[in-house]
């Protein structure tokens, strides 16, 4: 059972000062009444690393989550009940999807993912204290990999988007072919759906 103390004991330290290999220059993290934090940095590389510590410190767990959700690896976390779920990400490839944008963006931008994930891991490397949902399904967090972020992404994407109704509409192209499917959905666009 998860206590009170628990719960208080798993909030992150905020106020430390930390020093970390591969920062450029000092990096400010400062936290307004509402507990925002705003990132201060004097490079872009050190910007990503930040907002990436700070990201963690508040939602590593949810990040986590997504992370599991989109590489199809929820059952890890909860077992036979995330297995439906594992098994349709693996279908829509979101772990090599990801892991191919990553392979072919710019490289400019693959620093800033490079230091995202610096910030996420230097979090969990020097944390004394994890969200408690981890606690409750006895595992740690892995380290981040740069990919990861496009793979929540994806995952956010098609969670909080019209995937199912997309479904649907493939699923009646294949039974009824193009013209009718198109004539059940006048408002598309001539040449939107596909066959």
């Amino acid at each position: 059972m998860i206590t009170r103390a628990d719960l208080k004991k798993a909030l992150p330290d905020i106020t430390s000062t930390l020093k970390f290999p591969g920062l450029l220059a000092p990096v400010e993290i400062l936290r307004d009444a509402w507990g925002i934090p705003h990132v201060r940095a004097q490079n872009t590389h050190d910007a990503f690393f930040g907002q990436a510590f700070a990201a963690a410190q508040d939602r590593l767990w949810h990040m986590d989550y997504d992370r599991h959700r989109a590489h199809g690896r929820w059952a890890e976390f909860v077992g036979k009940p995330g297995l439906d779920n594992d098994l349709l990400m693996r279908r829509f490839r979101l772990d090599a999807s990801a892991r191919d944008d990553y392979a072919f963006i710019a490289s400019d931008a693959r620093a800033m993912l490079d230091a995202y994930a610096e910030g996420v891991n230097a979090f969990i490397q020097t944390t004394e204290t994890l969200p408690v949902e981890y606690q409750i399904v006895g595992q740690t967090p892995e380290p981040w990999q740069p990919w990861d972020s496009l793979a929540v992404l994806k995952v956010r994407h098609i969670l909080m988007g019209t995937f199912e109704g997309k479904l649907w509409r493939a699923r009646l192209l294949r039974k009824l072919g193009l013209k009718k499917t198109a004539a059940l959905h006048p408002g598309y666009q001539p040449g939107h759906l596909q066959v």
